[in-house]
This record gives C-alpha cells, structure tokens and sequence, in this order.
C-alpha cells in the first residue's frame, strides 16, 4: 500500500513539474535578454565570492608539568612531606564557530581551478585538564588548567577539480591565526609551607590558590584541509569543508601566589601539547 502511494506521489510531481515547464516555455517563447542566466551546469567560476559559515571545532590536548626551581622541585618530585609529580593528562577542547569568508577563483580549465581565500572566526572552544598530586607540607592539590579558543582565522590557497560542473572538490593550505588563552591554578585541600634554595610557596586554606598563571594573546601556525563546493545557481555555491589548525605549542608559567620573607615565589613551567584542532564547517558563498 505504501508503495503504491509513494508512486503514485512521484507520477503526480513528475507530471506537474512538466506541465509547469510546458507552460514556461509556451510564455517566454523569446525571453528578454536580461533574465537570461547561464545555467549551473556551464558556471564559469573565475572570479571574486564572499560568503558566511557556521560549523564546529575540537581536538585533544594535554599538559605536563616542570617544576623551576628547588622548592617546587622538593614539594612534588622531591618528595618532601609526601610530595608526589604533577603528573601530565589529557583533556578536550571543543566549541561552535561561525564566521565568514572572501576569496577569489581562477578557472585554468574545464577541470582544473585555482585560488586563493581567507576567513575569519568567531569561536567558543573550551576545554580543562584537573590533575590531582600531592604537594610537599600541604596537602592533597589539584592543578587545574583551562584553555579557550575565542577567535581565530586563515589565509589559504586553493587548488581543485571541477569533477562535474557545477561540483568543486578542492584541497587548500596556508596560514592560521588564533586568539588563545590559558589560566591555570593549584588549589590545595589543606594549608602548609615550603622553603628551598631560596625559593618558597606558602598555601592557606579559603585563600588564594598556591599557584597560579595566566595568559592570553595571538598565536601563529599553519593549517590544511579540503572539501567540496557546489553551484546552486550561477551566482550562489555551498560549500562544506574540514581543515586542521595548528596554532603551536604554549607554555604558561604558575606562580606561588603566597612566599615566606626573604624568598622568591617558587613556580612550575606547564607545557601544553600543541594548540591543533579539526574544523567542519559548513557555509554559503555569493559570486560576483
């Protein structure tokens, strides 16, 4: 019964789509000359485009931890008053984004096409690592680190293959940019001391986390990815893609917040793996 329903709808759709176009023709017998659009399938695509895109973006990351100097050193890896190594995890970073794009193609041939594009990305990635230790004369301690992507953009070429006019399969690679930040902190479930080599941390319970650092600014790397773009009309294309952005590798430094007189603040270098993430995206492009 379903079946025969379902062919009965297509013969009627059929048979309404070419009666409409009977009709047409019958009407625009002789069209004027500026309604005439070249169809998808003989798009021409040399020439400029801007556009919009909204998608998604995560990776995996990780962070170690080095202590700096000997008062770091002894109340973690040390092992002074039970102290233990910050020890390195993994987390996720994930996130929604939307921006937009502007570029310009060149149709080398009736296959090959090159160009140039470049984007720019509102974004929400966020993510957090919590590594528990012990430290040295304190007590139990989570080191606690948080990493955001807001922005970030790209300067790309293209290189593609019009497969089947009006699809687009393309490779691209260039530059990327991104607005990152971290923050980290060490909060401790008791309060305690050590001093060392000149160097101190001092932790109060309901104070001020042991150690902590912040960090914000623009990082530079590299990115490469593909995806496909197809003609809807003679002047508008979609467009879907994934890229890989690799911004480098940040590094932050956390500092004691607190120190017995007469030392320096005692501190951990953390190292980051590289700030690499996955885009999909997908979006709308208006040719001129």
């Amino acid at each position: 019964m379903k079946k025969n329903c379902v062919c009965g709808v297509t013969a009627l759709l059929v048979f309404g789509v070419l009666c409409a176009a009977e009709a047409v023709a019958d009407e625009m017998t002789v069209a004027p000359a500026a309604f005439i659009t070249s169809p998808a399938s003989s798009l021409a695509w040399t020439g400029f485009y801007i556009g919009g895109n909204g998608g998604f973006g995560w990776s995996s990351s990780s962070v170690s931890y080095r202590p700096n100097d000997a008062a770091a050193q002894a109340g973690t890896c040390g092992g002074v008053g039970k102290g233990k190594c910050i020890p390195s995890a993994g987390y996720s970073t994930v996130g929604a984004l939307a921006g937009g794009q502007v570029g310009f193609n060149r149709q080398i041939n009736s296959v090959w096409l090159t160009g140039v594009e470049a984007d720019y990305q509102w974004a929400n990635l966020t993510g957090q690592d919590v590594s528990p230790f012990h430290l040295g004369n304190v007590a139990n301690t989570n080191m606690i680190a948080d990493l955001s992507i807001k922005s970030f953009g790209t300067a790309r070429v293209r290189m593609g293959a019009l497969l089947a006019n009006p699809f687009l399969l393309y490779g691209t690679a260039g530059l990327a940019y991104g607005q990152v930040g971290e923050t980290l902190n060490a909060q401790s479930t008791g309060s305690g001391s050590l001093s060392s080599g000149g160097f101190s941390y001092k932790c109060i319970v309901g104070g001020s986390p042991c150690f902590s650092g912040a960090s914000s600014g623009t990082l530079v790397g590299w990115t490469v990815g593909g995806g496909g773009e197809f003609a809807l009309t003679s002047n508008l294309t979609f467009k879907a893609e994934i890229l890989y952005v690799d911004l480098g590798i940040p590094k932050e430094t956390v500092v004691a917040q607190t120190t017995l007189t007469k030392t320096s603040p005692s501190s951990f270098t953390a190292s980051l793996s590289a700030v690499g993430f996955v885009v999909a995206r997908g979006g709308l492009n208006f040719r001129f």
